[in-house]
């Protein structure tokens, strides 16, 4: 007869949704559970607590028969209740572990919602070398990063991805809203948007898509969008939208860059690489404020020399545009910006402080 209950409740997990059967199955367990010991409370005339410990022991198969029942009416209230309860409790095991597994394969399918908060979520899969070496050089520097995948082509992740801590997948359209709930937009710093086919230009056209609906997800919040442009051609597309482009080719460019001046495309690898020491930092200028560039290239230098402090002034950023050689006599204003060149421990505050001091 066990054996048989068992049969049927394992049955039914296939043929019911986990989470749904896993509490079902919890209800009847703990209401047979609640009835044996109020009945064996009355019946026995034991206290609650010998009521509790018998329950327990006798569903549980442990059976230390501390004190078993007595009478007919308790004996056969065991018999059949406790026998009822074994079964189940089988099934809610096993039931236990269905739900477990469930949630695994929908983490694994990308069916789950995005767990990560001031994270990165990147849109089409870009491909497994490139992703990983993304990661790699994100986390150079942002250790524990959460990072999200939002793809409707893959299945699921490749392991060599699905492997590494903290990378999670959202299966789904990207003209579903439901894709964008899951995905936890607003709660991450930046999303990513990869070309849905590489180096195919009708592709931005997608890319320019997905920005407008990312726009309308996170509103006036502080998300960061970055996208890859494949033609530049398809720029105009891109014109007033709240997202920073990138050139997909830029590999190309620093290629023939490397043609006209031997050792460029080393020196831009090594400043956009994360994990390759120092990198250009954007600061806000605040004490330096009307001081000419060429002043600040000359205050810069002194305190360097007289400290070890690593650091070049790399650019100035007014507008929003960045000025990679500026006039020494070109004054430095209140909105604009400064880029340096340093490693990741740079104190902007007090190098600018040193800087300014008499």
């Amino acid at each position: 007869m066990i054996l048989h209950l068992f049969r049927e409740f394992s049955q039914k997990i296939k043929e019911q949704e986990p989470l749904s059967w896993l509490v079902k199955v919890t209800v009847w367990f703990l209401s047979l559970f609640i009835v044996y010991i109020l009945g064996f409370f009355l019946v026995e005339d034991v206290s609650f607590e010998e009521a509790f410990w018998q329950g327990w022991q006798t569903f549980t198969t442990v059976g230390y028969g501390n004190r078993p029942a007595e009478t007919s009416i308790g004996r056969w209230l065991t018999i059949v209740l406790c026998t009822l309860g074994i079964a189940i409790l089988g099934a809610l095991f096993s039931a236990a572990f269905d739900y477990r597994q469930h949630l695994i394969n929908k983490k694994r399918l990308g069916l789950m919602i995005n767990p990560f908060k001031d994270g990165y979520v990147i849109f089409n899969f870009p491909g497994e070398y490139q992703l990983i070496n993304f990661i790699k050089e994100l986390r150079s520097v942002e250790n524990d990063v959460g990072i999200c995948i939002v793809d409707s082509r893959l299945e699921e992740l490749p392991q060599s991805i699905s492997v590494l801590p903290k990378i999670h997948f959202v299966r789904g359209n990207t003209l579903s809203k439901e894709t964008y709930e899951r995905a936890e937009i607003c709660d991450n710093k930046s999303v990513i948007i990869f070309p849905t086919v590489a180096n195919v230009p009708d592709s931005d056209g997608a890319t320019k898509t997905i920005i407008d609906l990312v726009s309308r997800f996170i509103g006036e919040g502080n998300t960061r969008i970055l996208h890859l442009l494949v033609d530049p051609s398809n720029s105009w597309m891109f014109d007033n939208v709240k997202s920073t482009q990138i050139m997909e080719s830029f590999e190309l460019l620093a290629l023939v860059q490397e043609c006209q001046d031997i050792y460029s495309a080393e020196i831009v690898e090594k400043l956009l690489l994360n994990s390759k020491g120092a990198n250009p930092k954007t600061c806000k200028p605040n004490k330096i404020v009307g001081m000419t560039w060429g002043g600040f290239l000359k205050k810069s230098i002194e305190f360097s020399e007289s400290t070890g402090t690593n650091c070049n002034p790399f650019a100035l950023i007014r507008g929003g545009q960045p000025d990679t050689c500026p006039k020494l006599s070109e004054i430095i204003q209140k909105d604009d910006f400064i880029s340096i060149i340093a490693h990741h421990n740079f104190d902007w505050a007090a190098f600018e402080n040193e800087v300014t001091a008499d």
